[in-house]
């Protein structure tokens, strides 16, 4: 199997993963955070705390690269 299928099965088992958790995970669950109340599924929130974890990374891998890249100059 050369390297561009390999992802491309990787890609299609990980969608059909999403797919099932997405289907199996309806229920809706109460957010309760400070003054705030909110109400979703538990997939979207599992998802949209997955992207706010992934943003999170992404910023602060950018502000440490910019941080060593000017301790070096």
């Amino acid at each position: 199997m050369d390297k561009q299928s390999f992802k491309l099965s990787s890609l299609l088992i990980l969608i059909v993963i999403a797919t099932i958790f997405l289907i199996q995970n309806t229920q809706v669950v109460q957010i309760n955070l400070l003054f705030w109340n909110l109400s979703m599924s538990t997939a979207i929130m599992v998802v949209m705390l997955l992207v706010i974890g992934i943003l999170i990374g992404w910023f602060l891998k950018g502000y440490l690269v910019h941080k060593k890249r000017k301790e070096t100059e």
